[in-house]
């Protein structure tokens, strides 16, 4: 059953109510220790993970790829899918949702105020956090749709990040295509390419540069 359109305008003002109060406590840049970058790092995500959402199910798909990735735990994406929370009609999971049930799984999160950040920045703020062994899971756009991926390794020799996108093409039944080989996730992208990806991403003017660093610690 769809909401009445009054329904609908009461949740967007509250969406944007609490999303303006949550990255005003939030608007600090976070730190960059260069010190710490690796000249290339891997978090392990092996090609037997690399599932293919259902539709809209691009949020709890990703959470389930990281909670595999830092538990070591069998994760089943679509019991994920069925209990996240803080989705919208149409099954976009927002943030909150997100980063909630990483929390339920024992996950830390950090929620990093990207926006304050050169592009320069923002590559090697990715490029610490994954050499400190923590996937990172970007909010950006693809054929016009706003989607979640999860970058869990990089080379800046080769200027690549290895990414896990749960709507890459399609391979046997319930996955996706294997770009990377031995290397973490499905895809690749260059520098360019991930922040092109990046800066696509936002709801209602919120949530550009959005990003989700997943830690055990």
């Amino acid at each position: 059953m769809k909401l009445k359109s009054k329904n609908l305008i009461i949740l967007g003002v509250l969406i944007i109510l609490v999303a303006g109060i949550y990255f005003w406590m939030n608007n600090k840049a976070p730190a960059i220790d260069e010190s710490k970058i690796s000249v290339s790092s891997v978090i392990e995500y092996t090609p037997e993970f690399n599932y293919r959402q259902t539709i809209n199910d691009c949020g709890p798909f990703n959470v389930a790829a990281v909670a595999r990735a830092l538990t070591k735990e069998k994760i089943n994406s679509a019991e994920f899918a069925k209990n996240i929370e803080w989705r919208l009609p149409n099954k976009y999971t927002l943030p909150w949702g997100m980063e909630k049930q990483l929390k339920e799984n024992g996950i830390v999160v950090e929620i990093p105020n990207i926006k304050a950040l050169s592009d320069k920045e923002k590559i090697l703020f990715l490029r610490e956090r994954l050499s400190q062994g923590k996937p990172v899971i970007v909010l950006g756009e693809r054929d016009n749709y706003e989607h979640y991926i999860t970058i869990f390794g990089f080379n800046s020799a080769e200027n690549e990040f290895y990414a896990y996108d749960s709507l890459f093409e399609k391979a046997e039944e319930g996955y996706t295509a294997d770009d990377n080989g031995s290397l973490p996730g499905n895809r690749n992208f260059t520098s360019e390419e991930l922040l092109n990806f990046w800066r696509g991403g936002g709801m209602y003017g919120l949530y550009n540069w959005y990003a989700i660093v997943a830690s055990m610690e």
